[in-house]
């Protein structure tokens, strides 16, 4: 688990580790633990996988790419605490 800040500044934590096969079933996992709703449609390209999803005013980017793993990414600084919880979620059910 790596905890940074990307170009724009936002708060991300990436798993490197994490392949894009497990891409669905951890983001379904995660859904449904934080109740997120879709923000946006899901985007599949050759070397990238994401989708952005809301609860309340946080919104929060599932994402997947080949030189970062899975990340989960605060779209806006509300979103920083959630963030946090989904890393510590995805660290101890999927390391």
């Amino acid at each position: 688990m790596d905890t940074n800040r990307n170009a724009s500044n936002q708060l991300s934590i990436d798993f490197d580790k994490i392949e894009s096969k497990l891409y669905r079933k951890i983001t379904k996992s995660i859904v449904k633990e934080f109740e997120l709703e879709e923000e946006n449609k899901l985007t599949n390209g050759l070397d990238e996988i994401f989708q952005n999803f809301r609860l309340n005013n946080m919104i929060v980017g599932l994402e997947w790419d080949i030189w970062s793993g899975y990340t989960v990414v605060a779209q806006n600084i509300q979103a920083e605490p959630l963030v946090s919880k989904i890393g510590n979620y995805i660290n101890e059910n999927y390391l």
